[in-house]
């Protein structure tokens, strides 16, 4: 599945030009500290991943940084959900979040997280797609 940088390319951006804010009214603190950030966020852009494997029959994700990667059998998987966060009638934030059980008991985890509903929806779409795919095929 190809990775969304759409929101994470606007934030690295933000980031730079605040950065070079900082390098044009000469506050080095301001300057270094937005650099950092930026290199934080192109680390976290390029680090995260949705893969759904049907050789081993599992999704891989890794959502975040910092939190480790995790692994989801596509037998186990109950239901997906697209859940939208609004404001003030706009969309902030919309994630699509899996429920699957282990050891006995539901679980739930974030597969995708994004601004628009549609892009959720399409990735959604693809891995239903894939899985029923796979299903045809055998």
């Amino acid at each position: 599945m190809k990775p969304q940088y759409g929101f994470s390319i606007f934030v690295i951006l933000l980031a730079l030009a605040l950065a070079f804010l900082g390098f044009y009214i000469k506050s080095p603190w301001v300057m270094w500290l937005f650099l950092a950030l930026a290199v934080i966020f192109i680390l976290s852009a390029f680090t995260k991943s949705l893969v759904v494997d049907m050789d081993q029959k599992v999704i891989n994700v890794k959502m975040a940084l910092i939190k480790p990667a995790y692994t989801i059998p596509i037998a186990d998987i109950q239901q997906f959900e697209l859940y939208s966060l609004r404001t003030n009638f706009i969309t902030t934030n919309t994630t699509l979040n899996v429920y699957y059980l282990k050891d006995g008991k539901e679980k739930s985890a974030s597969l995708a997280q994004g601004i628009t509903k549609r892009a959720m929806q399409n990735i959604l779409n693809d891995i239903e797609e894939i899985i029923a795919n796979d299903e045809f095929a055998r």
